[in-house]
C-alpha cells in the first residue's frame, strides 16, 4: 500500500515476506540509532539482531515501511499474545522518517490489518516520555490502561471492535 506524509512524499508498507525479507530487516536494525531506545530494543550487535529477529519474526504479522527508493525504514509487527483475540504491537522508525506523520498512518494500517485477521485488541508499552510515540498511538486511537501512565513503562491498548480512528491527512 502506497501513502503519502504529511510533506505529500510517497511511502509504502508492506507485509515482510519471512524468506526473502530478513536479511533486510536485520540491516535495518544494524543501522538503527539510537541501540536500545525503546525499553532495550532493538538490541545491539549481529547477533543479538539475529536471535532477537529469529524469535519475533517466528510469529505474527510484520509490516515493512519503505521509503519511494526501495529502502527499509520502518517495521511493526503484531504479535499473539496469551490471549487470542489480542495482540501485541511495535513499530520501529528509522529518524529521518519520523515526524512526518508515518508512524500514525503505520498505526493506522495495523489496526486495520489486526482486523482483517480477528484480533479484537491491540496492546503496546510505551515510554511515557516518549510524546511523539504517545501521540501517534493516540491519534491511531489507543488510550493508557488506568494506573500505568506513571510507570516507567505505560500500557495502552486499542479496542478493535470500536468505529476506527479516521486516518489523519
Amino acid at each position: 500500500m502506497t501513502l503519502q506524509d504529511r510533506q505529500g512524499r510517497p511511502f509504502r508498507v508492506r507485509e515482510l515476506c519471512r524468506e526473502t525479507d530478513r536479511e533486510t530487516v536485520a540491516g535495518f536494525y544494524d543501522a538503527f540509532e539510537p541501540k536500545r531506545a525503546a525499553q532495550g530494543l532493538p538490541p545491539e550487535g549481529a547477533f543479538r539482531i539475529s536471535r532477537w529477529l529469529d524469535n519475533i519474526l517466528r510469529d505474527g504479522t510484520h509490516l515493512l515501511v519503505e521509503e519511494a527508493d526501495g529502502a527499509v525504514v520502518g517495521h511493526a509487527f503484531l504479535v499473539p499474545t496469551d490471549r487470542p483475540e489480542v495482540a501485541e504491537y511495535a513499530i520501529f522508525l528509522d529518524h529521518g522518517i519520523r515526524g512526518r506523520g508515518v508512524g500514525t498512518q503505520v498505526n493506522h494500517v495495523a489496526a486495520d490489518v489486526a482486523r482483517s485477521i480477528g484480533v479484537r485488541s491491540l496492546w503496546l508499552s510505551v515510554e511515557p516520555h516518549n510524546r511523539a510515540a504517545v501521540r501517534s498511538y493516540e491519534k491511531a486511537g489507543f488510550r493508557f490502561l488506568p494506573g500505568t501512565i506513571y510507570s516507567p513503562e505505560a500500557e495502552m491498548q486499542l479496542a478493535l471492535e470500536e468505529e476506527p480512528v479516521p486516518a489523519p491527512l
